[in-house]
């Protein structure tokens, strides 16, 4: 048997990821949100309301993808749509009062364990990341053929 390849950066990437995974699971451990939504929540939260193709572009998540997650969380009653003054044809996505109040309990939960990681690493480590991380990103959009997006 041959000696298998060294292992890839993505695949140091997919491991990573899933121990951030466990790190928000841990985080929204007694909060009614879903893992894979608390993203959504920030964004919109924090920067909305946005329409889906703006919250598309700012997650790097196909279109469908974030129609799709936006409708299950409109659903459940965690998101709502608003005209949008801009575009009639647009909507923008904003959180309920119920979306609200689970960001008010999940962020701090998540944004202290988020806030300890980054003071294991320091400032410098972490700016060294981002534009790592930045550079992993270009290259992969270059490979997919994919003209690179300007962070």
């Amino acid at each position: 048997m041959s000696d298998p390849a060294p292992d890839t950066i993505l695949l140091d990437l997919f491991r990573t990821n899933q121990i951030r995974e466990r790190l928000l699971a841990a985080a929204l451990e007694d909060v009614e949100l879903h893992p894979q939504d608390y993203p959504f929540f920030v964004l919109i939260g924090a920067e909305g309301p946005l329409t889906p193709t703006a919250l598309a572009a700012r997650m790097a998540m196909p279109l469908s993808t974030v129609l799709f997650r936006a409708g299950k969380l409109e659903r459940r009653g965690h998101v709502e749509r608003a005209p949008n003054p801009d575009d009639g044809r647009s909507y923008l996505l904003r959180l309920s009062d119920e979306g609200v109040r689970l960001l008010a309990d999940a962020r701090p939960r998540f944004r202290a364990l988020a806030e300890a990681v980054e003071a294991r690493l320091g400032d410098e480590q972490i700016s060294d990341l981002r534009g790592s991380l930045g550079e992993l990103r270009a290259a992969i959009e270059a490979e997919l053929g994919v003209r690179p997006r300007v962070d």
